[in-house]
């Protein structure tokens, strides 16, 4: 038997065929290029009997459903699953479908207290401690990601320029280009770094940190703690739904 996993985020979205076994086939459409036909196309020869959709993009989310008429599908959401307590949360009901997989996720590879980083289009923190009956999620931080800062910054002026190679800028830029990537390689790291910080000053404990998303593997060197990598911590908290460990 082979389930669908659908990680709809902002920038692509993942299609991952998985058997019971933890077998995984993945494909990726670009989100702005989501529509019902082009769905149907990428998924044609593929066989599945459930689908199991994690979705940020609510446009997207109603293609996609469209796409899979027919089919048994279940949309996650904080009450899917009773594995983590969010019922600490106030605002569970407002909570987006990637931070529940990757909680969800997250507390099947680390240790509590825990953090999951997703360092994507937006940068999420979610935290979860070990309560007395069980993963219990006590909220998070929501920051803009790099691609967002830059074209912000692009966006908001008339001569600034998108970045694309931050990694290699030097400290003092001799140049536009330079000068902004720098303040990425350098601020940005520094911000999680800080961020991640003032969670464990809360806690009043440290923290074990789960990294994943976009830049999350140029990003991990640069930060001053170490990270537990996970490439695929979306599409896992999916598989958990479903059963299935990949």
């Amino acid at each position: 038997m082979s389930h669908l996993l659908i990680d709809n985020s902002n920038t692509r979205t993942k299609f991952a065929l998985c058997t019971e076994t933890g077998k995984m086939d993945l494909r990726i459409l670009p989100t702005a290029q989501i529509s019902q036909s082009s769905v149907q196309r990428l998924l044609h020869d593929w066989q599945f009997e459930k689908v199991y959709l994690c979705s940020v993009v609510p446009w997207a989310s109603v293609i996609i459903q469209q796409a899979c008429s027919g089919r048994d599908l279940v949309v996650l959401d904080a009450g899917t699953s009773d594995a983590v307590d969010f019922s600490h949360y106030p605002g569970a009901d407002t909570l987006g479908a990637d931070r529940v997989a990757n909680v969800l996720a997250a507390i099947q590879l680390q240790q509590y207290p825990l953090v999951a980083v997703d360092v994507g289009t937006a940068t999420t923190f979610d935290v979860v401690t070990m309560g007395t009956d069980g993963p219990c999620f006590r909220g998070g931080v929501i920051a803009p990601g790099i691609t967002a800062i830059v074209q912000g910054l692009s966006g908001s002026t008339a001569q600034l320029p998108i970045v694309e190679n931050w990694q290699s800028a030097p400290i003092i830029g001799s140049n536009t280009q330079e000068s902004i990537g720098s303040a990425i390689r350098v601020g940005y790291p520094a911000m999680l770094d800080a961020i991640l910080d003032s969670i464990e000053h809360e806690l009043g404990q440290p923290v074990h940190v789960i990294l994943t998303g976009g830049d999350a593997a140029a990003l991990a060197p640069l930060l001053h703690r170490s990270c537990r990598m996970a490439p695929m911590l979306t599409l896992q908290g999916l598989a958990f739904v479903a059963g299935i460990q990949i």
